[in-house]
């Protein structure tokens, strides 16, 4: 395994530091396997889920380690997450333990989870009267017929509606992936990467797990505010960081709205940090990508696509391409093979064939044939069979051939068009108009019902600082940018985008908001 085998070849150097621990490798190791040994001795089996709370400290990968070590499938959990989400997640997977530091594990878990004999490791109390789960005839819980031993993680995908589907993916898939990415991206021997991103989310397990195979230092942080983040990025070298476009945008207005922000682009040109943002989670508008590109020359930008279905990163745009390809998604990573198809109707054999395609141009939804694919969603044949066309994976992306260069750009979502009178509307296409504003720090194109129309477009407009553009003036942008039938409506201002739990935009929420506003007359 590779943490196992990093804890060996570098066991001299620092591998994690959250501001209250630092653990050496050696010791990760050492820990790590105690804790597979006391798991163990719990009656745990190889392939067994585990469910593992996580929030950016030393004993989270300390856990993983365990678990993975003992042979346990890890299910990460967010400590901000309430008992109740904790019991249906360990219902859902068939898990009855929970590792975690208990230093930190929230008060409301109290009554969720009871005493092994290991202060690390927890029983999930489970609510027999809501039981939908089959156990097994000892009276546990029986985990899904996708989980084993080959098993590493499950991941549930974050969404604004609807129940999250349980992504679960193999050492293998993992691994390959690893060794993939590492092909591509600057991810050199013993460098200092500051860990923004939560485990429970695929992008940050992938950042921190390459970090520590390549002999690196995890700088973990519990909590994302922008001012902590630049003062330590300020205060020595770092080599990287990875972030999601709603923390670039906190970031740059920072930067540009506080008193000393000069002094403070200063120093961070004279640390020469981060080497390189990695920003994935969810599209980088170009507008925002150039404006930090601005801001710290110094600062190479790398933009990630892919999904939690095939272990992401199924596209980067490199650092040393980003100024030219700047809102692309950049090439394939190793292994990853793609068609762009006609969203209705496509088969796997026409994606094998390549013989259906829209027209040049013209978007489509993003299909992606890779080794690095999921087992399947947890306890779902019928979604995984959905997702699936013969070896290739539908992304529910639409995406085109961009027209002076054939770079592939992102130009929506299948299920997220904005559907106005008939006419369908990109909201990616609609921000990317507006992320070029000059008094644009962020914002959220969505659709509010309408009872003529179907749906209206809106615009939540987060404005930079000192910067307050009328209503009228950002209409006028976009009938400089858009067809007509694109320019929104109405635009209201917001302090900032709704964010979910991983830190992506929450475009229900936004919608919510738009909606509440126009109701109200406030804009």
């Amino acid at each position: 395994m590779l943490l196992e085998q990093a804890c060996t070849r570098f066991a001299d150097r620092i591998a994690l530091d959250d501001g209250e621990d630092v653990l050496g490798y050696r010791a990760l190791g050492e820990q790590g396997r105690a804790l597979a040994a006391a798991l163990s001795s719990t009656g745990h089996h190889r392939g067994d889920p585990v469910l593992v709370a996580v929030d950016n400290r030393c004993g989270d990968l300390v856990c993983e380690l365990g678990a993975w070590s003992a042979g346990a499938v890890v299910v990460p959990v967010h400590r901000d997450s309430p008992a109740l989400v904790l019991s249906s997640t360990a219902e859902r997977v068939g898990a009855r333990l929970l590792l975690g530091d208990p230093r930190h594990h929230p008060a409301a878990w109290q009554d969720a989870t009871g005493p092994t004999g290991h202060p690390w490791i927890s029983e999930i109390i489970r609510d027999h009267t809501h039981d939908t789960t089959a156990g097994t005839p000892d009276g546990l819980p029986r985990p899904p017929a996708e989980l084993d031993a080959d098993q590493a993680l499950v991941v549930f995908t974050s969404g604004s509606t609807g129940r999250p589907k349980g992504v679960v993916l193999s050492h293998r898939a993992v691994h390959t992936k690893l060794r993939a990415i590492a092909q591509v991206l600057p991810f050199g021997e013993g460098q200092t990467a500051l860990h923004l991103l939560h485990l429970n989310f695929s992008f940050g397990q992938w950042t921190s797990l390459l970090t520590l195979a390549t002999g690196g230092t995890l700088l973990l942080t519990p909590r994302f505010r922008a001012r902590q983040v630049l003062d330590r990025l300020a205060g020595r070298p770092i080599d990287r960081t990875a972030v999601v476009p709603s923390m670039l945008r906190l970031i740059r207005r920072e930067l540009e709205g506080s008193p000393d922000g000069s002094a403070l682009l200063l120093r961070l040109a004279e640390a020469g940090s981060p080497g390189t943002w990695i920003c994935g989670g969810e599209p980088l508008p170009a507008g925002l990508g150039r404006a930090i590109r601005a801001l710290l020359p110094h600062a190479g930008v790398a933009d990630v696509f892919g999904l939690s279905e095939s272990a992401t990163s199924d596209f980067i745009l490199t650092p040393d391409r980003y100024d030219d390809e700047a809102g692309t998604i950049g090439r394939p990573s190793p292994g990853v093979e793609y068609r762009i198809m006609p969203v209705h109707g496509s088969t796997g054999a026409e994606a094998d064939a390549g013989t259906a395609a829209p027209a040049p141009g013209a978007a489509g939804e993003l299909w992606l044939r890779t080794p690095h694919l999921m087992t399947g969603y947890l306890d779902d044949p019928a979604a995984t069979a959905a997702t699936m066309a013969g070896r290739w994976l539908r992304t529910g992306d639409l995406a085109r051939h961009r027209p002076q260069d054939g770079r592939v750009e992102l130009v929506g979502r299948a299920k997220q068009l904005i559907v106005r009178g008939g006419a369908k509307i990109s909201p990616l296409e609609v921000e990317a108009a507006y992320a070029d504003h000059p008094d644009c720090a962020a914002c959220v194109a969505v659709g509010v019902p309408d009872a003529l129309l179907g749906e209206r477009l809106h615009l939540l407009f987060v404005p930079r600082a000192g910067r307050m553009p009328t209503e009228e003036e950002l209409r006028a942008h976009g009938r400089h940018r858009l067809e007509a039938h694109k320019v929104p409506e109405q635009v209201h201002r917001i302090e900032q985008p709704p964010l979910g739990r991983t830190g992506k935009t929450d475009r229900a929420a936004a919608a919510r908001i738009a909606a509440d506003a126009a109701l109200g007359g406030v804009s």
